[in-house]
């Protein structure tokens, strides 16, 4: 679920710079106050003490601060900003603001704090982790190694003598024993192995480590906790891309480093606290990141934590774009980062037909390259409307050397108030494929890049897909993972038969049998017949819910597009008595090519198998045949649900297959992109 997006220049937190540990005895003292205060928070800006006695200042009053660390004594003016007063088994603690301190204190500060960091005298700033998993499973155990080894993932030997970064290296499957190249001194066993994955973090105990050619070897862990810090991933920095900034409270000092990594709302760079003078809180108005010979884009930031490591310190920032316009090519700059051999915009139409028709696209279901030639100008002319709406849909492409052509492509559309839809999923291997890596890496490059931006969209609450219901690839990811999951309510897959209906043909009417617009009676009916055979997932993430039935904020935002979005409701019924309920739906031309979105959902309200039944979805056949001609389409095709398909049989109808609707919530997106990433990691002997 899209989570409230809180603004980086709000209030300050409690808790700037880091707190002391209670063990230091470092000490301050308010001129004429309080002789015996104990230090127990520190920053560049402010400070908080535990107070031996109540203090008759108040917020606002100014004092004199008598500051003693690292063996220098100071006297700073500073400003009361809160005297916290707790129960009688506390002490009382008074903070502090410093008024205008000066540079060389605010860098005698951070690197007194630094040092304290390396003498683990310090209360460590620590994220909550949104999510936590132990994994025990013996074979997925050893697929997430032999994902971070053939990416070769960064990792930390966290110890109490200090951490030691390390990258994976080789898996060896047949002596369970995973190998890292050590960028110091290993610390000595037993010590807690970090590792890095896609969007989580991984951890385990290490009880033996053996030194061989080069590598530290260890045996393979029989459980793992993954944990996740953010709700983005963010990715490596390359291509010089930088930040650069003026510190707030002292201008003149300038910093521009380069960046390690970033994403849309996060990023973190190599910093010397001391020289750049970085600690956690630290709110900047206004910083500028981007790469040689581009205009840069201009953001908010808070430094979130400063960590450290064999190779120094790394400055991690939350940050927040500061108008609409930057907002627009931050996200680029990001994606260009993260997603390096994959394309959103740019002119693809033709392209990505030419691969439709290279990869066998147009004979699925059946059918042939001829019965899409007519198509084409409707999908060029969607597919611009797009370019410039992306909030409603964007295409996803991976070109091959040289830019021109197209190696895969998948689309992606807002249908749906809250949901988000994959469909149009290509791919075609190019002559030189062992150049460019294996199949799943392609395939994993277009789903990840479809999937972030995704995320963006606050609204985002479910990601649906029409799925063949035999295609390994599909099932070895989307479905094994919506297996996974069914029983929390948060994924569900529902049978379907994919079935086209020519609308411009003579169709057959059964006798008794009338058409109407829904009366409110038969309107609850309806929901409460969708309540008990469907899902809760499939009912909210098609809008199959009182409250968002009729589409009308999110067909106000199609039109404002451009883009044509309805639906309608069609209700048979026999002497007056409802029997079954149609939903049709239709969208943009050519933005589907099979016509996923020019369907029509029948839900029964009397017994399916009955005489009546079946004749009343007969009849709901031949008016949505009706209903789509008036809107200038050949056909539709019908979302077969219903055990009993006689009535289709009598349509004559066109099979199409048998799919999956696969649905997922919004809240299981980053646990499923991380199962994605390992799924696709290309095997050892490829």
């Amino acid at each position: 679920m899209a989570t409230e997006k809180v603004d980086v220049t709000r209030a300050r937190e409690s808790i700037l710079g880091y707190r002391l540990g209670p063990g230091l005895r470092a000490e301050a003292s308010v001129e004429g106050e309080q002789p015996e205060a104990r230090l127990v928070q520190l920053s560049p800006e402010d400070l908080t003490l535990s107070l031996s006695r109540p203090t008759v200042l108040r917020p606002g009053q100014t004092a004199n601060v008598v500051l003693g660390v690292g063996g220098k004594r100071t006297s700073l003016r500073a400003q009361v900003t809160n005297v916290h007063v707790p129960g009688p088994e506390e002490a009382s603690e008074l903070s502090l603001r410093f008024v205008a301190p000066p540079l060389d204190q605010g860098r005698h500060i951070v690197s007194v704090l630094e040092g304290m960091r390396d003498k683990g005298e310090l209360e460590m700033p620590r994220s909550r982790p949104i999510w936590r998993e132990r994994i025990t499973r013996a074979d997925r155990i050893c697929r997430i190694f032999e994902a971070l080894t053939a990416r070769r993932c960064r990792g930390m030997a966290r110890a109490s003598t200090g951490d030691v970064e390390l990258v994976a290296a080789l898996y060896d499957k047949y002596d369970g024993r995973v190998a890292w190249e050590v960028m110091g001194v290993l610390p000595s066993v037993p010590f807690t192995l970090e590792m890095f994955g896609y969007s989580s973090v991984l951890h385990f105990q290490v009880e033996h480590a053996t030194y061989e050619d080069g590598l530290w070897s260890v045996p393979l862990p029989k459980e793992l906790v993954r944990y996740r810090h953010r709700w983005l991933r963010r990715a490596p920095a390359w291509g010089g891309c930088a930040v650069r900034f003026s510190h707030p409270l002292w201008p003149q000092v300038r910093v521009e480093r380069e960046l390690a990594e970033l994403s849309y709302d996060g990023m973190s760079f190599c910093t010397n606290p001391g020289e750049d003078v970085m600690y956690p809180g630290l709110v900047l108005p206004e910083i500028e990141v981007g790469m040689p010979g581009r205009e840069p884009v201009r953001l908010k930031a808070e430094v979130r934590s400063i960590t450290g490591s064999s190779l120094g310190r790394r400055c991690g920032m939350s940050v927040v774009p500061v108008t609409s316009e930057e907002a627009h090519r931050w996200r680029n700059l990001v994606e260009e980062q993260s997603h390096p051999n994959t394309r959103v915009t740019g002119e693809w139409n033709q392209g990505t037909w030419e691969l439709f028709e290279r990869s066998g696209y147009f004979r699925l279901s059946g059918k042939s390259p001829a019965d899409f030639e007519r198509m084409q100008a409707e999908y060029r002319e969607a597919h611009e409307r797009l370019e410039r709406n992306p909030r409603l849909g964007y295409r996803v492409v991976r070109p091959t050397p040289g830019g021109e052509a197209v190696e895969a492509s998948l689309s992606w559309l807002k249908p749906y108030s809250g949901s988000w839809l994959g469909h149009q999923l290509a791919r075609h291997q190019p002559g030189n494929e062992r150049a460019r890596g294996t199949a799943r890496e392609a395939l994993r490059d277009i789903y990840l890049r479809g999937f972030e931006p995704a995320q963006m969209d606050a609204e985002v609450k479910w990601f649906l897909a029409y799925c063949e219901a035999h295609v390994r690839w599909v099932r070895f990811t989307a479905f094994d993972f919506a297996e996974w999951y069914q029983h929390t309510g948060k994924a569900c897959m529902v049978p379907f038969r994919f079935m086209e209906a020519d609308a411009r043909r003579e169709w057959e009417k059964p006798e008794g049998i009338t058409l109407g617009a829904p009366t409110e009676e038969e309107k609850e009916a309806f929901f409460e017949r969708v309540k008990e055979t469907r899902p809760e997932a499939y009912r909210e993430a098609l809008d199959l819910v009182p409250e968002r039935f009729e589409l009308t904020e999110l067909k106000r935002k199609w039109s404002e597009a451009g883009l044509k979005r309805e639906r309608d409701v069609l209700v048979a019924r026999k002497e007056g008595r409802a029997l079954a309920v149609g939903v049709l739906e239709t969208a943009h031309p050519g933005l589907n090519l099979f016509h996923v979105l020019d369907g029509l959902r029948i839900v029964p309200l009397v017994d399916e198998a009955s005489a009546e039944g079946q004749e009343a979805m007969l009849a709901l056949l031949a008016g949505a045949a009706e209903w789509y001609r008036q809107r200038g389409l050949d056909v539709f095709v019908h979302y077969v649900e219903t055990e009993h398909t006689g009535y289709t049989e009598r349509a004559k109808l066109a099979d199409l297959g048998e799919g999956r609707i696969w649905i997922l919530s919004a809240q299981l997106l980053p646990d499923f992109i991380e199962h994605l990433y390992e799924a696709t990691t290309p095997r050892g002997d490829l």
